[in-house]
């Protein structure tokens, strides 16, 4: 369960720009937990309903530079995915919100808003 002060900032939040990959990565280890396919359908389908989600692309512009990060820090392929969100973030000047503080860490690095979001 989240923490109320993490679930009280979200609902605060006017639009929540959500990237296609993390809702992708939202799907597929939902999956990986075990939760049925009409159980995960609902709940993304509850989410793309919600009238502040913006899903939003990612763009190749924003690949390019995931990449680039990732080569530069040479870290693991398996880290694309905050990468793309350092990447998106970055380019659209959305702050980032996160329970993964290595994620916080990065973005903070770059200079980019973030709100940790604590978990219960």
């Amino acid at each position: 369960m989240y923490h109320e002060e993490g679930v009280d900032r979200l609902e605060r939040i006017d639009i929540l720009y959500l990237p296609t990959n993390v809702m992708i990565e939202f799907i597929l280890v939902m999956k990986k937990l075990g939760l049925t396919e009409t159980f995960i359908v609902r709940k993304a389908l509850e989410i793309l309903r919600e009238e502040k989600v913006k899903l939003t692309s990612i763009r190749d512009v924003d690949f390019r530079e995931a990449l680039k990060m990732i080569r530069q820090e040479r870290v693991n392929i398996k880290r694309i995915n905050d990468k793309l969100i350092l990447a998106f973030s970055k380019r659209s000047r959305v702050p980032i919100y996160t329970y993964d503080r290595q994620l916080k860490t990065q973005a903070q690095t770059l200079g980019l808003k973030v709100f940790q979001l604590e978990q219960a």
